[in-house]
């Protein structure tokens, strides 16, 4: 049996494929009292999910939505729709009704599964849903009570559709990128060797199922015999309190989860075990990398990825600024706009090739044909290279272009969040009519004084944003180039948190929008 195909196993059955991790811990809940759930109990819960998703017709190639906060029922869900050789495609459980509704018109889902609540909630206008012929399965009836069922590996292709998973939507409609279960299983191998997953491992996760990374993250501690705890995604001080509760070895956290730990105890933040810190979904500031290793003596991991690559790189132990070098099986090349690989040192987009990418966007061949072009994919984003060491610059659908000179908001961004006045910042492009554009910066202070101003009468907040306007300016001069500097300048109070999106990074739609 070639190890792909061994994992596959352990992913669909992670007992009896392996009996002496049978009474191991596999998933633990810390929304439910932490839970403890063994390998042997998340078998039984899949082999439940299996019995009650073939009960409801589902079949090969059906597409099966599923929607609720993690939990091993959940993670159960998704196992059992690869067994069925279904296509799993979970979305966000903060979906509004008409997005769930949809979404699932959208796919043809032929299953939804979801949990009581919003099933109860929903329980009357879900009738577009079934209308359209999708079947409902609530979580609470995947149980530990299901008799075990045959095993199907024999029946399943592996390079079938699998997995569906949704972008950010940062352009739109979120579009549905497809993977197959072969290429998952082998990036899960690939940078599960890389970190050390193994069955004396816990992992901590805070971000949801229906991210790439929180599903990579999940799957990988199954394969590898590790466990994973699930925080509660809607509560941040879940994952605080788990980390001295659990001690864990590996970390997965977005920048901003990692900045709210700053204010912690490092004798009592938990951090003991912790050997790799993981952080992706936006990019890490050098300045917290920075004061992250002062503050606890840990190097937080910057790593690159995304919906339509999985993850492909990692940085185990290069310059803090760098996302790493590429797993294995996967190669990151940088090319100009005349599609040549440039040399070292040199900026352009980035581009990728490997068994890890998508096979395409779901329903929307126009929009892979955008981005998949021969077997590489281009990212939209924009670095270089560093002795194998691949560097980000920015998105290139989210650079500023102000009199011809090219802005990339994360370098704002980093030397804005340096000066102490800022708590949070985003920054933005605004059109102006001769530069083009200008940079923006939408700034949450620290200072209370000024903080009272803002909310204050309008004659206290038109003086409280020119102190502060002037203040900025100032500290501008000093650390940027004049083209990076912001001209247009948004402040808020204190108390005030900008927009995240699931995962927890800055959602600038919103803030757009706003």
């Amino acid at each position: 049996m070639d190890t792909t195909t061994e994992s596959i196993k352990n992913l669909l059955y992670p007992a009896s494929s392996r009996p002496d991790l049978k009474d191991f811990p596999c998933i633990i809940q810390a929304a439910a009292n932490d839970r403890v759930v063994t390998f042997e109990q998340f078998e039984k819960l899949i082999d439940s999910a299996h019995k009650g998703l073939a009960d409801l017709g589902v079949k090969k190639a059906d597409k099966v939505m599923l929607t609720a906060p993690n939990s091993p029922e959940l993670a159960a869900a998704i196992a059992a729709t690869w067994r069925l050789g279904a296509v799993a495609i979970p979305v966000d459980f903060r979906m509004t009704l008409p997005e769930v509704i949809n979404v699932a018109k959208r796919i043809s889902a032929a299953a939804l599964v979801a949990s009581s609540a919003v099933i109860t909630d929903f329980e009357k206008t879900l009738a577009p849903v079934t209308e359209n012929g999708a079947k409902i399965l609530d979580l609470a009836s995947v149980n530990e009570n299901s008799q075990p069922l045959p095993d199907v590996l024999s029946s399943l292709t592996p390079d079938a559709d699998a997995l569906v998973i949704l972008t950010s939507g940062t352009t739109g409609m979120p579009k549905g990128a497809v993977h197959d279960l072969k290429t998952l299983v082998e990036n899960l191998e690939d940078w599960g060797d890389l970190v050390d997953m193994n069955s004396t491992k816990k992992g901590l996760l805070p971000l949801p199922l229906s991210h790439v990374f929180g599903l990579e993250v999940t799957f990988v501690c199954v394969i590898t015999g590790a466990c994973i705890i699930f925080t509660d995604p809607a509560s941040s001080k879940s994952f605080f309190d788990c980390l001295p509760k659990f001690k864990p070895h590996i970390l997965v956290g977005v920048p901003t989860l990692y900045s709210a730990m700053l204010p912690m105890d490092p004798k009592t933040a938990g951090l003991d075990n912790a050997e790799v810190l993981l952080s992706g979904g936006a990019p890490l500031p050098t300045s917290l990398a920075s004061e992250f290793k002062a503050k606890f003596g840990k190097t937080l991991n910057n790593g690159y990825g995304s919906t339509e690559s999985k993850i492909i790189s990692l940085n185990l132990g290069g310059p803090s600024e760098s996302v790493g070098r590429s797993i294995e099986r996967a190669k990151i090349e940088i090319v100009n706009d005349k599609d040549e690989v440039l040399p070292e040192g040199q900026t352009g987009e980035i581009r990728i090739s490997g068994p890890m990418l998508m096979k395409g966007y779901l329903n929307d061949k126009e929009a892979t044909a955008q981005v998949i072009k021969g077997d590489s994919y281009y990212t939209g984003d924009m670095g270089h290279m560093e002795d194998g060491y691949l560097f980000i610059s920015g998105r290139t659908k989210e650079m500023i272009i102000v009199a011809g000179n090219k802005v990339f908001p994360s370098e704002v961004e980093d030397v804005l969040r340096k000066d102490p006045l800022v708590k949070e910042v985003a920054v933005l492009g605004l059109p102006h009519s001769k530069l083009g554009q200008i940079v923006k910066a939408i700034v949450v202070i620290t200072d209370e004084e000024m903080s009272k101003k803002l909310e204050g009468s309008e004659q206290d907040k038109k003086e409280a944003k020119q102190h502060l306007a002037g203040q900025m300016k100032e500290y501008c001069k000093q650390n940027l180039k004049r083209e990076l500097r912001p001209m247009d300048w948004e402040f808020l109070p204190a108390k005030i948190t900008l927009p995240k999106t699931a995962i927890g990074k800055v959602d600038k739609k919103q803030l757009v929008h706003a």
